[in-house]
C-alpha cells in the first residue's frame, strides 16, 4: 500500500494493527508512546511523529517502509 499523505500513514497503521488483533492502547505500550499519540497518529495527526517513532511503530506492526523519490 502506498502511503503519501499522513493521513494514508495512519490508515494503514490503524488496519494493519487491527489486523494484529491489537488496541490502541496496547500498541501505544508497545512502541512506549501514549495512547492518544496513537490515536492523532492513525487519525493523520503525526506532527509530532519522528524517524525514530515512525520505525518504532513499522517494527511492531511488522510493516516494511520503502522510502522512493517521487516522480
Amino acid at each position: 500500500m502506498l502511503a503519501i499523505t499522513e493521513r494514508d500513514f495512519g490508515n494503514i497503521v490503524r488496519e494493519r494493527r487491527l489486523e494484529l488483533g491489537l488496541t490502541q492502547a496496547q500498541l501505544a505500550k508497545r512502541i512506549g508512546m501514549s495512547r492518544q499519540w496513537v490515536v492523532g497518529f492513525e487519525g493523520g495527526r503525526a506532527a509530532t511523529a519522528t524517524i525514530a517513532h515512525l520505525v518504532r511503530v513499522a517494527e511492531e506492526l511488522r510493516l516494511d517502509i520503502d522510502v522512493t523519490a517521487a516522480p
